[in-house]
C-alpha cells in the first residue's frame, strides 16, 4: 500500500514539473496601434496626393487625425465606420495581422486602398504583442493516506454500534482510563506515520525535479555543440543568433525598399497616363486650330480675289494689332477669361498672358502683392478655373508659386483655357 502511495506522489510531481505555454494576447493599446497603422496605410494609397503621410508618426487614431488634410479626413470616415471586433484580447499576432489586412476588402472603402495590404502586414508584424500571464499550478500536497482495509473499533465507536453488533464485554467492565490511553496511542501513531510519509514524498519530488534540470542542461549542451559548426561557418565567430538577426534585418530592408519602388512606379504610371490624356487633348485642340486657320486663310484669299476683280488690283487688308502681353481676369465655368486689359487692373486682374501670334499663348498668376492678396482671399473661386492646386493649403499662405504655365487659345473673340497652370501655396 505504501509503495502505491509513493508512485502516485511521483505522478503528481511530474504534473507539477511540466511547464505551461503562454498564449499571445492583444491589449487595448496594441489594438489601437494596429488600427492606426492600418488606417494610415489605407489613406496613403487611397488618395494620390497623400505622400506626406510617410512622415507622420502616430500610434493612436487621435494623433493621426491631427496630421490629416481635408481629403484624408473624408476617407478616414469610411474606415472608422467599420466595426471593430470585441474579442481581440484572445488574438495572437497572426490573427491581428490577418484581420486588419482583410478590412481593406470592405466594400465601403476605395479600391486603390487595397494596395496598402503589404505595408499593413509588414508594419503590424514588426509590433510586439504582450504575452498573457498564466498562473502557475498550485503545488499539490502529499496524497492522503488510504484508510487501511481493517481498523480496530475503538471504545467510543463501539458505543455507537447497535446492540447486537457490540459485544457485551466491550460495554460492561470498560476501563475509562484504559480507553483514553488507547485512543491517544491510536491517534498519535497515524500522525507520525503521515509526517514521515510526507517528508519522503517531498524528497522524491525534489530528486525528480533535480533530474529534470540535469536532463535539460545536458540537452542544451548537446544542442549548442551541434549549432557551433554552423555558426562558425556563417559568421566566423560562433554567434549564430547575430548572423541570423543581421540577415533578417537585411531582408527586411530589401523588402521595404522594394515596397517603396513599387509605390513610386505606381505613382509614375498614373502620372504618365494623365500626361498622355492631356497631350491627346492638346493635339486635338491644335488640329482644330490648324483647320480653323486654314479655313480663314481660304476665306481671305477669296476676299482678295473678289476685291482684286473689282479694283483690278489686289487688296491688302489692314493687319490687326497683336498684343504680346495681355492681363486677364478670372475664368468662368466654360474656361473663358472674363476680362482682358493692356495693363494690371487692380481688383480685376489675376493672370498675365504672353503670345506671339495672338492665337495661342501661355499664362500665369501675376506676381504682385495686390493680386496675390486678392487671390488668397477666395482661392477656389478666383483661381480654380485656371489653376490646379490643393486649395486647402491656401489657409495661412502668403504667396503663390507657379510651377508650370497654363495654355490658352483665342477663339470666337475670347481667350479660353486649354491647359491649366499648376501652382502651390506657401
Amino acid at each position: 500500500m505504501r509503495t502505491y502511495r509513493i508512485f502516485r506522489s511521483l505522478l503528481l510531481a511530474a504534473v507539477i514539473a511540466s511547464g505551461t505555454l503562454s498564449a499571445g494576447a492583444v491589449t487595448d493599446k496594441e489594438m489601437e496601434q494596429a488600427r492606426t497603422i492600418a488606417a494610415k496605410a489605407y489613406l496613403r494609397f487611397a488618395n494620390d496626393g497623400s505622400g506626406y503621410l510617410d512622415d507622420v508618426k502616430a500610434t493612436s487614431m487621435t494623433e493621426l487625425r491631427k496630421s490629416l488634410k481635408k481629403k484624408e479626413v473624408e476617407n478616414l470616415a469610411a474606415f472608422t465606420a467599420i466595426k471593430t471586433p470585441s474579442d481581440y484580447a484572445s488574438w495572437d499576432k497572426d490573427k491581428l495581422i490577418s484581420y486588419w489586412v482583410s478590412v481593406l476588402d470592405n466594400k465601403t472603402l476605395l479600391d486603390k486602398g487595397k494596395a496598402a495590404k503589404g505595408r499593413i502586414r509588414k508594419q503590424i508584424g514588426a509590433m510586439t504583442v504582450t504575452a498573457a500571464a498564466v498562473e502557475p499550478a498550485k503545488e499539490a500536497g502529499p496524497a492522503p493516506e488510504e484508510k487501511p482495509a481493517e481498523e480496530p473499533v475503538l471504545s467510543d465507536q463501539a458505543a455507537d454500534l447497535p446492540a447486537e453488533a457490540a459485544p457485551a464485554d466491550a460495554v460492561e467492565g470498560q476501563d475509562i482510563l484504559a480507553d483514553q490511553k488507547a485512543v491517544a496511542e491510536d491517534t498519535a501513531t497515524p500522525t507520525l506515520e503521515k509526517e514521515s510519509n510526507s517528508t519522503w514524498v517531498y524528497v522524491l519530488i525534489l530528486c525528480l525535479l533535480l533530474g529534470v534540470v540535469v536532463w535539460l542542461v545536458a540537452y542544451a549542451a548537446r544542442l549548442m555543440k551541434k549549432q557551433e559548426p554552423t555558426a562558425a561557418r556563417a559568421g566566423g565567430n560562433g554567434d549564430a543568433d547575430a548572423v541570423r538577426e543581421s540577415a533578417r534585418q537585411a531582408l527586411a530592408a530589401q523588402q521595404e525598399k522594394l515596397v517603396r519602388e513599387q509605390e513610386r512606379n505606381a505613382e509614375m504610371s498614373q502620372r504618365l497616363e494623365r500626361l498622355k490624356v492631356d497631350n491627346k487633348r492638346l493635339e486635338d485642340q491644335l488640329d482644330a486650330i490648324r483647320l480653323e486657320r486654314s479655313r480663314l486663310t481660304e476665306e481671305v484669299a477669296i476676299l482678295k480675289e473678289k476685291l482684286g476683280s473689282k479694283n483690278n488690283e489686289p487688296a491688302t487688308p489692314a493687319a490687326p494689332e497683336i498684343l504680346k502681353v495681355i492681363y486677364l481676369g478670372r475664368t468662368n465655368a466654360r474656361g473663358i477669361f472674363v476680362r482682358g486689359d493692356r495693363r494690371v487692373s487692380p481688383g480685376n486682374t489675376i493672370y498675365r498672358l504672353d503670345t506671339d501670334d495672338g492665337q495661342v499663348g501661355t499664362f500665369h498668376v501675376v506676381d504682385q502683392p495686390a493680386v496675390v492678396n486678392m487671390a488668397l482671399e477666395h482661392p477656389a473661386e478666383l483661381l480654380g478655373g485656371g489653376c490646379n492646386a490643393d486649395f486647402d493649403d491656401a489657409i495661412g499662405a502668403t504667396s503663390i508659386v507657379t510651377e508650370s504655365n497654363g495654355t490658352a487659345i483665342f477663339e470666337n473673340g475670347y481667350w479660353k483655357v486649354l491647359r491649366k497652370s499648376k501652382i502651390r501655396f506657401e
